[in-house]
């Protein structure tokens, strides 16, 4: 050791000043050198914000600010230390400019205390259309003891711009409401089975093959080493749920989830008796953290109640990382467990919890509880409301549907219950679980704002902000409504994205059972969902579906947000297929696989390689209609054929075509119309997609840029050729081979391109 050029870096280290590191929004100047000769190199924790070479990325507004570990490595002779310097990043200052501020109008009854929106929706300069905070003069929630109309003021939040709010002050609100009555129903997940020879089979089979392989100690690893617990030498989480990460937790959730769906979809004993292991060991988690005497009564966590603390004190990502989150993960877990595996003590461990939810939440006031779910990522919380009003239907404990409520969330709700789409920069999937916990808390209790919340939301989702497989969101985020040709990235799709929509969909379906629900259903699950999973039996999923040309799928198998739905996703293929009504039954998805109502088997054969075709065997004798969905992509025409005679008939005015009669063992055969269609891309329209039936098709090409075909909208029968008994197809114009997108694996593909 020389203590010499020691002396030297310490020195250095000394004397080197990089300025206030505290409050950092512009490129820091990092030396090579030091004052005394020594050799100094960077590296930073974060790159995203912080890059080595000292160039720095403020985050956009709301966001927050960032704290990054930059270390720099001295070296001098033989010798070297490292020194390291807490940066803190600032987000940039709110630079908005506004052109339009939507009125605001607040029914209040005179003498109560009414909670006024904390959120203005605002047109920018840049006509965007966006959700902005507001602080009220005299806050967020007031009284008013005259009737008659009343202006109350404030300013959109980090601004001097002024807001007002219309309030009519009224003796009595009339709270009038049209019930929207539930139609159809589900059918029980063990009543409905896939069959062999499908893609989606296939992929469910990968899947139980995983489960079967997956250690349930490991899963309980986090959840035993806070409550106190021996660890059993299980190996630790890895990825978003290693044993420092604040997610941790969240994929044990998921787990939950997928046993109890691989359990009501397989039936297989071994997948129930790891769910009911899992259920016993973390009661006694639960039964642990009670006894420690640091954590309230009910609580369970992979963590303890810290990271609850601090969102209450609205400390920001990544301090922290989105606990009721997590939280949301596992009573979603629980519940699930009881209501598909019938585990009693599932139920007990939920119902604690929902318990402590209650009492941690009652406690706050209206303006933290905004402030806290609209806080970035560190304020998000999954699916809360859902689980905690599904829970309330159960338990009907009134506190379990009050603390649903109390996830309401401003920054979203205002809008939608205005009819605005003011979606564009919000996180895609922190907020669809939102929606269908608003669809939760109407099914339990009737409020209808929350079902046109519901509603609104899945229209303006579907219709001005997905891509050609179904997926929504860049990067993560929503943007501007009809931005997709301009998004075509890496990043494109994200699979939890389309997992929540799916399940909302199904939710609005029940109350209004419409072909155009079952049309995106169709559209996402058969192109996103069933692409997302690897070809082999990893478990491995997609976080993002790239669309960018010459995009290729990456696999994960880290524990990120998408690895744990994409544990569920595929147990869940059965959902949707089969619906029943009142003396009906509905076939919404047309793939393999057979259901029994009232003692009758209904069973569908598809041959993947010509989806137009579908054969469904009514077998057994009763006396109710069958309605089938007519899909988009047939545009009305289709042939049906029932004991191999031709019958006529008409579709209805929600898109199916009902078969009412008395079966005895029948055999109904749909010929649908089927054809090739280019779709464009609504901003760039010389940008566009091509399906066949279902099928979104991706060209098979490693060029990166976007290939110029020759394809036209009155050539393409003529152009494109079927490969015999394949899902494979042949662009002979321009010598291209295309594949359905869920068929593709790590190859490039192209699923946008341009005409020549």
């Amino acid at each position: 050791m020389s203590k010499q050029d020691l002396s030297v870096i310490e020195q250095d280290i000394e004397a080197l000043y990089l300025g206030n590191l505290k409050t950092v929004e512009f490129d820091l100047d990092l030396p090579t050198s030091g004052a005394n000769g020594s050799s100094i190199t960077w590296s930073s924790s974060d790159e995203r914000y912080l890059e080595s070479n000292g160039k720095v990325h403020v985050l956009a507004y709301g966001k927050g600010k960032r704290d990054v570990i930059l270390t720099g490595h001295f070296s001098y002779g033989e010798e070297s230390l490292e020194k390291e310097y807490l940066v803190t990043v600032l987000e940039e200052a709110n630079k908005i400019k506004v052109e339009k501020i939507y009125p605001i109008d607040v029914d209040a009854q005179c003498g109560k205390m009414v909670n006024l929106p904390t959120v203005a929706i605002v047109v920018t300069d840049e006509h965007k259309t966006i959700s902005h905070s507001v602080k009220w003069d005299d806050g967020d929630t007031q009284c008013f003891d005259k009737l008659g109309d009343v202006e109350v003021h404030g300013v959109l939040l980090d601004t001097k711009i002024d807001v007002v709010a219309n309030i009519h002050v009224v003796e009595k609100i009339e709270n009038k409401q049209e019930i929207q009555e539930r139609v159809v129903e589900d059918f029980n997940k063990k009543d409905v089975d896939l069959l062999d020879g499908s893609a989606f089979k296939e992929a469910q089979d990968r899947m139980l093959e995983v489960l079967l392989a997956q250690d349930d100690d490991q899963m309980l690893y986090n959840f035993r080493a806070a409550s106190g617990l021996d660890t059993k030498d299980a190996p630790q989480m890895i990825g978003w749920d290693t044993p420092d990460s604040k997610l941790r937790g969240h994929t044990t959730g998921h787990y939950l989830s997928a046993l109890a769906l691989c359990y009501a979809a397989t039936g297989n004993e071994k997948i129930k008796e790891k769910a009911v292991y899992m259920i016993e060991e973390l009661a006694k988690c639960q039964e642990a953290f009670g006894k420690l005497g640091t954590c309230h009564k009910g609580f369970l966590s992979a963590y303890d109640e810290t990271q609850f603390d601090l969102l209450e004190k609205f400390t920001p990502y990544p301090e922290i990382w989105a606990p009721y989150y997590t939280l949301h993960k596992i009573m979603a877990g629980l519940l699930d467990c009881f209501e598909y595996v019938g585990i009693k003590e599932a139920y007990n461990i939920v119902d604690q919890l929902g318990d402590w939810v209650y009492a941690r939440l009652s406690r706050l006031d209206n303006k933290t509880l905004k402030k806290m779910w609209g806080t970035y990522i560190a304020g998000e919380f999954g699916g809360m409301n859902e689980s905690m009003a599904k829970l309330y239907q159960l338990s009907k404990k009134p506190e379990h549907l009050a603390a649903a409520k109390l996830f309401d969330n401003d920054r979203l709700f205002y809008p939608m219950i205005r009819k605005i789409d003011a979606i564009g920069g919000m996180h895609a999937n922190q907020h669809i679980p939102q929606v269908i916990g608003a669809m939760k808390i109407y099914e339990a209790g009737n409020d209808r704002k929350y079902y046109e919340i519901a509603k609104y939301f899945w229209n303006i989702v579907t219709k001005a902000h997905i891509y050609a497989i179904g997926g929504t969101g860049e990067t993560e985020m929503f943007h501007q409504p009809n931005r997709i040709g301009a998004l075509l990235s890496d990043n494109t799709a994200e699979s939890c994205a389309s997992y929540n929509m799916l399940k909302l969909t199904k939710e609005l379906f029940l109350y209004e059972p419409k072909a155009s629900y079952m049309d995106y259903y169709e559209r996402a699950m058969q192109n996103h969902i069933l692409s997302s999973l690897e070809k082999r039996p990893t478990g491995a999923s997609t976080y993002f579906m790239p669309l960018r040309p010459g995009g290729r799928k990456s696999f994960d198998v880290e524990n990120s947000c998408c690895h744990g739905t994409g544990l569920e996703n595929h147990f869940r293929y059965g959902d949707a297929i089969y619906h029943y009504g009142k003396d009906c039954v509905y076939v919404n998805l047309f793939l393999s696989s057979k259901v029994t109502y009232q003692g009758v088997e209904i069973i569908q054969h598809v041959d993947e390689t010509k989806p137009q075709d579908v054969h469904i065997e009514v077998n057994g004798k009763g006396d109710f209609a069958l309605k089938i969905r007519v899909p988009y992509w047939c545009h009305g025409e289709y042939q049906v054929n029932m004991n191999d005679k031709i019958e006529t008939v008409s579709m209805d005015k929600d898109g199916y075509i009902q078969i009412q009669k008395q079966w005895n063992n029948d055999h109904v055969h749909i010929v649908f119309g089927i054809s090739y269609e280019l779709e464009q891309t609504p901003d760039r329209p010389e940008i566009m997609s091509l399906r066949y039936g279902p099928y979104v098709l991706a060209a098979l090409s490693d060029e990166q840029d976007y290939l110029n075909l020759a394809l036209k909208k009155d050539n393409l029968s003529s152009v494109m050729k079927q490969k015999d008994h394949t899902c494979e197809f042949y662009d002979e114009a321009d010598g291209l081979t295309f594949v359905p997108i869920h068929t593709t694996d790590k190859q490039a593909y192209h699923v946008y391109f341009k005409l020549a």
